[in-house]
């Protein structure tokens, strides 16, 4: 297939933010390429034992999960009653934080109730919005939804599902999945990324499908609680995102060859300008250093999701800094640039005499750190023997079992649902009480 013509479907209604996008793109390669290069595992290691005990916790957790789905599945015909729920999540939730806990994430310095909340509330609006949309999908907006709580509480917002945080959030599997895939043609593509440049420029196009419709209402969605004459940064900012969108098209099979720093410089771009897109369309605005801090953070997160997925994108045909190394080189030494710039990026946003921005770098960095490793475990073949041997030293887990648990939770709770409507109601609330941990992994 042949690739987009990618400069026709650039916005140039960007104004100032066009600049400050680039000024944050030209700082963090900076800070990149200056990190240093951390070892795999550093001092914060687990021992056998230890490893064990999380190892029973976690499977012990899985099997406590399929009890209470059995119990409220023979209670009756009819769904269980939130008496019913609030007695099973009860019954789950001293496990699963002490599970947390032995991860050594402090989610309880950063998080509120409001974010179990804000999971539910999500879940519930996605099932009316679009019955058939995939768990998969849901998950993909689920985890933006709780980057755009954890913003709320890092700017001292209430933590909750607004109309702006549910619109961005799902904008995500109707639009990422359709330019990730091979299923979709050229035409249809370049017909999706227009119309909703389109939409973000608040001019009219009609939608010609039931994606485009999709899209549509959820830009719709945005608009009403931030009208374009007050909140103007708000729309900028979506712009700027999907300029990086478009340019990182050029990722993808039949994209035109990209040298690492420029494959550094989009991947940067895309993964800052979607977070800090998160920001504006919590606050409505943002001051200098918060959007430093959200662009980083949008940054490592980027680049720790092209880790995760290099298997993936080699399959697919996308480069990025990890899947374009891999095969040629080990990638020990950009995992541990990777946390190094974590820690520099965190370290330049973050306030260490402010006890709440202090306990949240904390909780991102180790977030970090456990999905780099996740990385490793899962996929051996792209580093050294000796690093994969260092890593699992502080992985909580034996990466043997990381890869058993993750076939079976994929032969079981996965396979069972294939849609939001087919969801179950315990599932659903434990992955609102698991929202704490997982909302940076």
């Amino acid at each position: 297939m042949e690739p987009m013509d990618t400069q026709s479907l650039l916005s140039d209604r960007l104004e100032a933010m066009d600049g400050e996008v680039r000024a944050l793109v030209d700082e963090h390669v900076r800070i990149w390429n200056a990190a240093a290069v951390e070892p795999a595992a550093a001092d914060d290691r687990y021992t056998a034992a230890e490893k064990r005990e999380v190892e029973k916790r976690l499977t012990g957790l899985v099997d406590d999960l399929s009890v209470e789905r059995r119990r409220l599945a023979g209670a009756g015909p009819a769904p269980p009653g939130p008496a019913e729920m609030e007695e099973a999540i009860a019954r789950l939730r001293p496990s699963f934080m002490d599970l947390v806990h032995r991860l050594r994430l402090r989610v309880e310095d950063v998080y509120d109730a409001g974010i179990v909340e804000a999971t539910r509330g999500f879940l519930r609006a996605a099932r009316d919005f679009d019955p058939g949309l995939s768990i998969a999908s849901v998950y993909q907006a689920l985890r933006n939804v709780w980057i755009m709580n954890t913003l709320q509480r890092y700017a001292g917002l209430e933590v909750r599902l607004t109309d702006a945080v549910f619109g961005y959030s799902m904008i995500y599997p109707y639009l990422d999945n359709l330019l990730d895939g091979r299923e979709a043609s050229e035409t249809e593509k370049t017909a999706a990324v227009g119309k909703l440049r389109a939409w973000l420029e608040g001019r009219p196009a009609l939608p010609s499908c039931i994606r485009q419709e999709k899209l549509r209402a959820l830009v719709g969605r945005i608009e009403g609680q931030f009208p374009r004459d007050r909140f103007a940064a708000v729309f900028q900012s979506m712009l700027a995102i999907h300029n990086a969108q478009v340019r990182s098209l050029g990722q993808q099979e039949g994209g035109p060859a990209a040298s690492s720093a420029d494959i550094l410089r989009i991947s940067l771009e895309k993964g800052g300008a979607s977070v800090l897109a998160d920001g504006y369309l919590v606050a409505g605005d943002l001051t200098p250093r918060q959007r430093a801090f959200c662009f980083g953070f949008g940054t490592f997160l980027q680049l720790a999701d092209d880790l995760q997925d290099v298997t993936e994108d080699l399959e697919r045909g996308h480069v990025t800094l990890f899947s374009g190394r891999a095969g040629r080189s080990t990638l020990d030494e950009l995992v541990g640039r990777l946390r190094g710039y974590t820690s520099a990026v965190l370290a330049a946003a973050l306030g260490r005499d402010n006890p709440a921005e202090k306990a949240l770098a904390g909780v991102i960095a180790r977030s970090i750190v456990l999905m780099s490793l996740e990385a490793v475990g899962l996929q051996p073949r792209f580093f050294s023997r000796k690093f994969v041997r260092l890593s699992e030293h502080g992985f909580p887990v034996r990466f043997g079992y990381l890869g058993k648990l993750r076939r079976r939770l994929g032969s079981g709770f996965a396979a069972e649902e294939k849609t939001i409507a087919d969801l179950d109601p315990l599932t659903t609330a434990f992955m609102a009480v698991s929202s704490r941990a997982l909302s940076l992994g």
